[in-house]
């Protein structure tokens, strides 16, 4: 009698631990936050940059998560443009998506910016439904 409550009490323990490390687990892979971040009309566009920091007058690529209230987005027609809106120009590059990634992740290669200041990313997701515009603004 004593080896099963043994058995039971090793079981249990076992699944707190168990619990407990796939919680720590859950909480790391969240850990990462986004390099930018805006949502507009229930949708959330977040940057991860494969640059990190990000530097003037490097070409980089940046991964690009779409969500909505049921998860990721996939398959969405996405256009990325961006510039300064103190100085009135665009992007010395034209950053184009080259392809999904994951569900709701999609790789967008050529973001360069080319100095220091305001800058602002226009995003326009487009699906079934009407396009939505997410503009993100942030220092660099």
């Amino acid at each position: 009698m004593q080896s099963f409550k043994f058995s039971r009490l090793a079981h249990a323990t076992a699944l707190v631990l168990l619990s407990l490390g796939l919680t720590a687990l859950g909480s790391s892979a969240n850990a990462a936050s986004a390099d930018l971040s805006g949502s507009a009309r229930g949708i959330t566009l977040d940057v991860f940059s494969r640059l990190s920091p990000l530097e003037i007058n490097s070409i980089h690529s940046w991964e690009i998560v779409l969500t909505d209230e049921q998860g990721p987005i996939e398959d969405a027609a996405l256009t990325v443009t961006g510039g300064m809106p103190e100085h009135n120009h665009g992007m010395p590059t034209q950053p184009q998506i080259t392809q999904q990634l994951a569900a709701g992740r999609y790789l967008l290669e050529g973001v360069r910016f080319h100095m220091p200041g305001l800058w602002r990313i226009t995003a326009v997701v487009t699906r079934e439904s009407a396009p939505v515009t997410i503009v993100i603004d942030f220092e660099l």
